[in-house]
This record gives C-alpha cells, sequence and structure tokens, in this order.
C-alpha cells in the first residue's frame, strides 16, 4: 500500500474513473468459471464489524459462490477491516500489506470496512476494489448477484467473524441505523459512515418476526448510536423501543451516545425497562470538562443518576459504558475520577486516546505521552476489580477493550500506537493509585 505524501490531490472524476476501471477488472474475471471466495475480518471484537462480515458471507453462499478456508483455494478475497482507533488501523493494515503483497498479482481483492473511508489514501497505490460501510449495495454489481446484499441479514452471528467471548450467540443481531446524529472531536467512524441512515420500522419488525419464528428469544439492537435512530425518518429510538416491548424478547441495546440517552429516557414506557436486558451507554469520561472538549453535550452526574433510577426499575439489566483515556489535557486526577463509573455499571471498558487523521481532537493542545499513558494503564491493571475477560467474572468489572491474552500484551498495542514520547509529559494534577 503506497503512501500517498507529496503527489498532488486527486480530482474526484479521476478516482471515479479509476474505481470504475477496478470494477470492469472484476466483471472480466467473473466472466470466467471462478466462484471461491476467501472472507476474513481483521478484527473480531466489534458487533457492527461482526454483523456486517457475517451478512457478507451469507450474501456470497445465497449466490452460489463457494466459500474455502484458505486465500491460496480462492479466486476473490475480500477482507472486512476496523479503524475505529489507531490500533485497530494498524492491525487492519498489517493484514492487508501481507495480503496485497502476497496475491494481488493474480487475485483479486476488495476490502471493504469503516478503514476504508477514514483513511483512504492507505489504498490509492493499491490494486484492489474498496468498498466503505455503506457501499455494501456495490457488491451485488461487482459479483452479479441474483440476491441483493441489502437482502441479507447477517443476524445470525457467524464465530468466525466475531469472538465467541464477545458476541452474544444466542441473540439476533438487527441492524437498525448506520451512522449518527453526534459530533464528538475524536470520532473516526463518523468520517466513514456520515450521519444516521436508519432502517425503517416496517422492515425491523418484519425481521424480528423472522427471528422470533427461527426461535430467537433475544436480540441485539444494533447501531454506531441507536439513539440518533429513526431521526432522519421523523421520529426517534424511543418510538422504536416502545413498539418492540410489544415482542416477548429480551432487549440488548449497543449503544446510545448519553445525551441522546437523556432525551429518550422520559419516553420510554414502563414495560419497556422490563424488555431491556443489556445497554451500552458510553459516557467516555467522568469530567465535565473533558466531555465538552470531546463534542459532547451533556452533565455526567445527570446520566449517573438515570443509571442508578434504571437499575432501580430493572434490577436484572447489564449496564455497560466505555471510558476513553488520555485525552488531551486530561489530567491523573481526571482520569482516577473515572473509575468511579463502577459504582453505577457492571462493567467500564477503558480504550487510550489516539490521534485519528482529520478529527477535530486531534488538533487540540496538550496530547498525553506514551509513558504517561503507560502509566495510567498499569493504574487499569492494579484496580482491584481489574478483569481480562467477562468468563465468570462478578460485576463490577474493569476491562481493557483490547484483543490481548495477557495484560501487558497492552503495552506494545500502545508503543505501536502512539509511542513512547509526544508534546508533553502530563498536566501534574494528580497521582495515580
Amino acid at each position: 500500500m503506497g503512501d500517498a505524501q507529496g503527489r498532488m490531490p486527486r480530482h474526484r472524476g479521476e478516482e471515479e474513473r479509476d474505481r470504475l476501471d477496478r470494477d470492469r477488472g472484476f466483471f472480466k474475471m467473473l466472466c470466467k468459471p471462478r466462484k471461491r471466495i476467501f472472507l476474513l475480518t481483521t478484527f473480531r471484537l466489534c458487533d457492527n464489524n461482526g454483523y456486517t462480515s457475517t451478512q457478507i458471507h451469507n450474501f456470497f453462499c445465497s449466490n452460489g459462490f463457494r466459500m474455502v478456508e484458505t486465500p491460496d483455494e480462492a479466486d476473490y478475497i475480500v477482507i472486512s477491516t476496523c479503524g475505529f482507533d489507531q490500533e485497530r488501523e494498524n492491525a487492519s493494515r498489517s493484514v492487508i500489506e501481507q495480503y496485497i503483497d502476497r496475491f494481488s498479482k493474480y487475485k483479486l481483492i476488495v476490502i471493504c470496512g469503516c478503514l476504508t473511508k477514514i483513511n483512504p489514501k492507505l489504498f490509492d497505490q493499491a490494486n484492489v476494489i474498496t468498498i466503505g460501510p455503506k457501499e455494501l449495495h456495490r457488491f451485488n454489481q461487482i459479483f452479479q448477484a441474483d440476491i441483493r446484499i441489502e437482502d441479507v441479514s447477517g443476524g445470525k452471528l457467524n464465530d468466525r467473524f466475531i469472538d465467541r467471548d464477545y458476541g452474544i450467540f444466542d441473540a439476533y443481531y438487527l441492524q437498525i441505523c448506520q451512522g449518527c446524529v453526534n459530533s464528538c472531536t475524536y470520532c473516526a467512524i463518523k468520517k466513514a459512515k456520515g450521519h444516521v441512515t436508519s432502517k425503517p420500522l416496517h422492515i425491523i419488525i418484519h425481521e424480528l418476526e423472522q427471528a422470533i419464528n427461527d426461535g430467537f428469544t433475544r436480540i441485539m439492537l444494533l447501531g454506531d448510536d441507536c439513539g440518533s435512530y429513526g431521526v432522519d425518518l421523523g421520529f426517534d429510538f424511543s418510538d422504536l423501543l416502545n413498539e418492540l416491548a410489544n415482542f416477548k424478547v429480551g432487549i440488548s441495546i449497543n449503544y446510545v451516545e448519553p445525551g441522546r440517552f437523556l432525551y429518550l429516557y422520559p419516553k420510554l414506557k414502563r414495560s419497556t425497562f422490563e424488555r431491556i436486558e443489556f445497554i451500552n451507554i458510553p459516557v467516555q469520561s467522568t469530567s465535565n470538562r473533558i466531555i465538552r472538549l470531546m463534542g459532547r453535550h451533556y452533565e455526567v452526574d445527570n446520566v449517573f443518576r438515570l443509571v442508578r433510577e434504571m437499575r432501580q426499575q430493572s434490577p436484572d439489566i447489564f449496564l455497560e459504558t466505555h471510558m476513553m483515556y488520555g485525552f488531551p489535557t486530561e489530567t491523573r486526577e481526571e482520569f482516577e475520577a473515572s473509575f468511579r463509573a463502577a459504582e453505577y455499571f457492571d462493567s467500564v471498558i477503558y480504550f487510550y486516546y489516539t490521534d485519528r487523521k482529520n478529527v477535530r481532537s486531534s488538533l487540540l493542545d496538550g496530547k498525553i505521552s506514551g509513558a504517561e499513558i503507560n502509566h495510567r494503564t498499569q493504574a487499569i491493571l492494579n484496580h482491584p476489580r481489574f478483569r481480562l475477560n467477562r468468563d465468570s467474572a462478578i460485576p463490577p468489572m474493569i476491562m481493557l477493550g483490547y484483543d490481548i491474552q495477557a495484560p501487558q500484551d497492552i503495552f506494545k498495542s500502545i508503543e505501536g500506537s502512539i509511542g513512547s514520547s509526544s508534546e508533553i509529559d502530563v498536566p501534574k494534577e494528580g497521582v495515580c493509585a
């Protein structure tokens, strides 16, 4: 994969012509009797990626393609990527480079997923087809499909594409929307997926009825922010939840942005709360100062108050949140305060901050050094509630959101993503435990 630095910017028309030329190459190849597909994902700890990869797999199977176990057997290689943060981009890039170096001269390679839109220049010099997360319809044309990918579900997760300890395999995954209405300063996913696009209510209900007929008693509502659902259709997520509560299924929700949660909460019926089994509300920080720098619009204690109220209404609900540490200018004192989220949530999952290309937070001063990130990571590992995985763990749990086999593996990830130096060491208030 080439580095685009130093080259003249390309016009959109040139990029479109190049894309069409690559697609025509696929059409020529597809005229030959070769229909063997090797599909892999670069990251198996993402519900959205697991769903989409399963959907793509089912699309090929529905159209008579044969899925093979190794790339050597394949006529076409399809790679589903994640670019949520620098660690995941690095992992995706490493995998993709290996396949391009080895196979691109005599096999056609399709790269799909968020990374194709988050950092498209990675693929400028590569002989590959790229398909963004809202461009899956291009599979229909490229592979001359009889059954459209839009008519294929990824709801019954395939454990080739999501870790068994991460996905909820007895639940049917219902993707209700992509994109969101928020403007978080650190988020690269918004660049990949844009404003929210919601699935119409009648289609969701039809898919739910099919899942129930197939024996599912639990569903996972899936979106980049489920709380944004319906804004583009003239209603909101509370309308959907109140409608789904009429069905005898347990409801899990991944994710609801906290500001949207505060808005939607009063509109939910009590019977709806009785159906909700799991919800992830990614608070990201317990510092209102940092929340504002993140471009978010809520007071943290207001979120905690409603979370506690929800717990009182539904004692068996599992509540999860995400915390980002090392955001620009975050003090040690602010970092340490984030542990109090475990007083409200069953699971608090930590991610360290990394700059992403062309997002607003990358322009902020006060970047936290790799050495300081290591220090705070060690504080997470030393926390008495830290758990490496969920196996037989008793809530509340403090966890790290990375695919690591041993606690010390996280430091290799940090070194690869941040390095050991940056602009400053750290604002000096507070001392890590």
